[in-house]
């Protein structure tokens, strides 16, 4: 009798830890929801109170992929290497961004190394810590990219095809450097 209570219990220990160990795979290379915190992302991320049942969720796709403009990552904080923030890549390796702070104090533009990034809040009067802060941010620093939000129900969306509120035009995208710092300097005069 106790051996068939055994087996039973083998057998059903079994289950939990294979489970367990594809649960691990899978948080470890497909993804995992994620909570968003802070408001550095309004108005795409939290754009309400943030207390804690009110915090959206995204889903973070860990699969490997390629950064682009406009993609919202989950990184390492540069500062604090166990801390995750989210923020959305501005620039890529091999352009050129006149960031956000800068673009306040009049100073000039940065081009982005290959293989860094260039990230930024979109909520540029909260924004946190962000490559204003710690300048360019290794490709490897980065854990994933926010593809969907999922709560609350009412907002659910691809996040995949969202921009950033201050999202360079296309006519100043085709700009060379000085023309831009023209272009801002200009700016902040009128």
């Amino acid at each position: 009798m106790w051996k068939t209570r055994v087996t039973k219990l083998w057998q059903m220990s079994k289950w939990f830890v294979g489970g367990g160990v594809l649960s691990i795979l899978f948080y470890d290379n497909i993804g995992y929801v994620h909570t968003v915190r802070g408001k550095s992302m309004a108005p795409t991320l939290n754009p309400g109170p943030t207390r804690a049942l009110l915090r959206e969720r995204v889903w973070l796709s860990k699969l490997p992929y390629t950064p682009h403009v406009g993609d919202i990552v989950v990184f390492r904080s540069p500062k604090h290497g166990s801390k995750l923030a989210m923020k959305r890549i501005a620039a890529v390796g091999g352009e050129t961004i006149v960031p956000s702070k800068v673009v306040k104090s009049g100073a000039a533009a940065v081009t982005i190394k290959p293989g860094y990034v260039w990230v930024e809040a979109d909520n540029r009067d909260t924004a946190g810590r962000d490559s204003n802060e710690y300048g360019q941010l290794h490709e490897k620093m980065i854990v994933g990219k926010v593809t969907w939000l999922l709560w609350p129900w009412a907002r659910i969306q691809d996040l995949r095809k969202t921009q950033s509120p201050h999202a360079v035009s296309p006519q100043t995208q085709s700009l060379d450097e000085s023309e831009r710092t023209e272009l801002v300097t200009e700016s902040q005069t009128s």
